[in-house]
């Protein structure tokens, strides 16, 4: 008797599961795909568990996911950053002061991270301004000053966000987002020494900006509020003698930022008649103004004289730390200052601004001032 054709026997797992009857997966649609392209492949570049992709979906942008509590355990950065915020029904200014330990220690041991960190600060301090949340703008702007404290060796990391952050809170105009601000900026100038501001034009950009609105501030204003002109001048001094003391302002491409200042400088030094305040006795009051910014939660409006007093200050730290091509640049923006506001008489005033600027030149640098004006008085320009 004939034998039965024998089945092929199965020579896979695969084969042998379809010969049993069982159900080709292949041919199931994948969820993973779906569920991807549901979100528009914005979340999965959030979680780093992809490349970023181009999306065409109409859904919320990956931001959305970021700031949303479900997502933000997957990144540590953002659960970190939101821990240090009290609860918003609290109206705590500060951040809590175990979880910002935390965050430095975790942005000093991984610097390569503060480029996360800053980002996602910088996106938060803008939607909570926007909102406005004050309180929590507030105690972003602080976040950023510990970590230009703690972490100022790794500046260029975080350098544009900690700026476009000083942009958005002082373009608001409130006085307690300008004093925080303004003390976060004079971390920034201590930090940073030039070398990123060389390289990278964005960045030199938004560094003139903020320079252009401290100058603002300190140029005197006839208006009808003398206290509030007052404490935005003196909160625009306090940032313009931090970019005198810092050294990228005397780097070897930093001319463009000497003009600005020296001009804001004089014109609150001419603003009122005495001049007797270049003495050195009220120098070190601007330093403490620049401390206490941090620590007092409202600062006295200073009067005309205390604020010619530290224009004299920031006038002779320029000159001080300047050399060469800096220094003759100082000479002429303040002869160009004078000669365009009339100022040569009565004749104490420029003698007195010259005499300070001569005491206060390098050695080599004092025959600057007699070849300046020199140049003045032959051509009538300099």
């Amino acid at each position: 008797m004939q034998q039965p054709p024998l089945e092929a026997t199965p020579t896979t797992p695969y084969a042998s599961s379809l010969a049993l009857g069982a159900t080709d997966y292949r041919l199931r649609p994948r969820r993973r795909l779906s569920v991807r392209k549901a979100l528009g492949c914005v979340l999965y570049p959030c979680l780093a568990c992809l490349r970023p992709q181009l999306s065409t979906s109409t859904h919320a942008p990956a931001d959305f996911f970021l700031f949303h509590p479900l997502f933000r355990r997957y990144v540590k950065h953002a659960t970190l950053i939101e821990r240090c915020f009290p609860p918003e029904k609290s109206g705590e200014t500060t951040p809590n002061s175990n979880e910002l330990s935390y965050l430095v220690y975790y942005a000093q041991s991984k610097p390569a991270k503060l480029t996360k960190v800053g980002a996602y600060l910088s996106k938060r301090i803008t939607r909570d301004t926007n909102k406005p949340r004050r309180a929590d703008v507030l105690i972003g702007l602080r976040i950023f000053g510990s970590l230009l404290d703690s972490c100022g060796r790794d500046l260029h990391f975080f350098a544009k966000d900690v700026l476009g952050s000083l942009d958005t809170a002082l373009a608001v105009g409130d006085p307690e987002f300008s004093r925080a601000a303004t003390h976060a900026f004079a971390l920034f100038c201590r930090c940073h020494t030039g070398a990123a501001l060389a390289i990278d034009k964005d960045l030199r950009h938004m560094y003139t900006r903020l320079l252009k609105i401290f100058a603002h501030y300190v140029h005197p204003k006839s208006d009808a509020k003398v206290a509030a002109s007052s404490q935005m001048a003196a909160l625009g001094l306090c940032a313009l003698q931090a970019v005198a003391e810092s050294q990228a302002t005397y780097a070897a491409e930093s001319y463009y930022e000497l003009p600005r200042i020296v001009k804001a400088v004089v014109s609150r030094i001419t603003s009122v008649s005495s001049t007797s305040t270049s003495t050195s006795a009220n120098a070190p009051v601007i330093e403490q103004h620049i401390i206490s910014m941090a620590t007092t939660d409202a600062l006295t409006a200073p009067d005309k004289e205390q604020l010619a007093a530290w224009a004299w200050r920031c006038l002779e730290t320029l000159v001080q730390k300047s050399h060469g091509q800096h220094s003759r640049i100082i000479i002429s923006e303040i002869f160009k200052y004078l000669d365009s506001q009339l100022l040569w008489l009565p004749t104490q005033l420029c003698v007195e601004i010259v005499t300070a600027v001569i005491g206060r030149l390098q050695t080599q640098d004092q025959n600057m001032v007699i070849v300046e004006t020199l140049a003045f008085l032959t051509d009538g320009t300099l």
